[in-house]
């Protein structure tokens, strides 16, 4: 599915989603202290690159 770039989001240990050109524009929320996102590269070429959106807050508290 990912033979090109993309981002792995990690929580917990657990995968909870990878994401590249053909799985792009969704929101997701997650709780908790940490959270890892890794980026992978094949280092074949370059194309269009990643954008993300962050946003942290205290625990209880929700952004729209």
């Amino acid at each position: 599915m990912h033979s090109f770039d993309y981002l792995e989001i990690i929580k917990d240990g657990r995968i909870l989603g990878k994401y590249c050109s053909r799985r792009t524009g969704q929101n997701i929320v997650l709780n908790g202290d940490q959270i890892l996102i890794n980026f992978h590269s094949n280092n074949f070429r370059e194309e269009r690159g990643f954008l993300i959106h962050f946003t942290a807050a205290p625990h209880g508290k929700y952004f729209s």
